[in-house]
């Protein structure tokens, strides 16, 4: 089937998963989270730990323990190959194993966890194949060693018998990479993929991952929390901060003009070669900073627009509405740039289109932090 670059892989709208709390109120690890993914696009998600980007990512899995996770409400729409559509959320067990591995799959922070020590690297790349692939042993073996080949591990043929404690941090990540890419998946989830790696390895295996984009057409999921790397990596960015999207923009725009203040602080904490200071700007002063809020305002929505915050007083003009999000609203408040607000007598009535960018960064384009 020819690839179409114009039709979204996944379309994730108001997505919520919860998870009990021994007996106190229900914790809302995501609460209302909204992206989506084309082909040879790598959308970043981008947030402190604990702000949903993980959650939202095995979501698209069910790989959420249920109980005691439990998605209350939302929908994640997947292209599969033959140009059907389905919900991932209401899909089975059985039909879901035929999804994993295959059409979607998944790189993991740690590889040396993620890795079964007691197997060879071909057995546990050939899993997968045989699973999902009808053919037999001798040929799953070709296209494991074809897949080590692939992510530049050298000696495939020798190295394919070997165990994890074998190999190095960085070549046990391309392990992981090539068990994630042996069935030509058309959706890539990279969660954090260069955790613990140094930053030559690092470059390596994300310049890895960007030419497997484009070759095979598939789109990436990278969850990072490293700016740098989104800078560098990514063609659209969600920014999420207590499960919820506070800016969704293309990567030149997000770096270039930050709106919620939450998003500056971050671009503001990080140290840069060459600048002198005494001490690092935290994002804490950022987002205290009541000056920091009068940004979207400037931006013509109408007076009283406020970017949400969840430790700031709600405002005084809050208008609720009847769903579950009703605080809330993802307002694109410039064309085709998104911010989190308050949903305040500004925004009441807004019902905006939900974040959908084909961009694509030229391969040229350099974005500096």
């Amino acid at each position: 089937m020819e690839l179409d670059l114009t039709q979204p892989l996944v379309t994730v709208r108001d997505l919520a998963v919860s998870f009990d709390n021994r007996g106190g109120p229900r914790i809302q690890a995501v609460d209302g989270n909204a992206l989506t993914i084309y082909p040879q696009q790598t959308v970043a998600v981008v947030g402190e730990s604990g702000c949903g980007k993980s959650v939202s990512a095995m979501s698209m899995l069910q790989l959420i323990p249920r109980p005691p996770g439990r998605f209350d409400r939302g929908t994640i729409q997947f292209r599969r190959r033959k140009g059907q559509v389905i919900d991932l959320l209401t899909q089975t067990e059985s039909q879901m194993r035929e999804i994993r591995g295959n059409e979607i799959a998944m790189i993991f922070q740690e590889p040396m966890t993620s890795l079964n020590p007691v197997y060879t690297v071909g057995d546990q790349i050939m899993e997968a194949i045989l699973l999902h692939q009808d053919i037999d042993a001798n040929k799953a073996e070709q296209v494991a060693l074809g897949a080590m080949r692939d992510v530049g591990i050298p000696s495939p043929e020798v190295r394919i018998k070997q165990y994890p404690h074998q190999f190095s941090g960085g070549m046990r990540q391309r392990i992981m990479i090539a068990m994630a890419l042996a069935c030509q998946p058309r959706l890539l989830l990279a969660d954090e993929p260069t955790t613990a790696l140094d930053v030559t390895i690092q470059a390596q295996i994300l310049e890895l991952l960007t030419q497997l984009k484009l070759t095979r057409g598939m789109g990436v999921l990278l969850i990072t929390h490293d700016l740098g790397v989104v800078a560098e990596n990514a063609d659209v960015v969600c920014v999420m901060y207590a499960g919820r999207v506070v800016e969704y923009a293309n990567v030149l725009d997000l770096f270039e003009n930050p709106l919620h203040p939450y998003t500056r602080g971050l671009l503001n904490s990080i140290p840069r070669v060459g600048t002198k200071r005494d001490r690092l700007v935290t994002i804490k002063e950022i987002v205290d900073d009541p000056v920091e809020f009068s940004r979207v305002e400037k931006m013509g929505i109408g007076t009283g627009a406020r970017p949400w915050w969840p430790w700031h007083d709600a405002p005084a003009d809050l208008r609720r509405v009847d769903e579950p999000a009703g605080d809330y609203a993802l307002v694109e408040v410039k064309p085709n740039h998104w911010v989190g607000l308050w949903r305040t007598e500004a925004v009441k009535d807004r019902r905006d289109r939900a974040p959908d960018l084909q961009y694509r960064k030229p391969m040229s384009a350099v974005t500096a932090v």
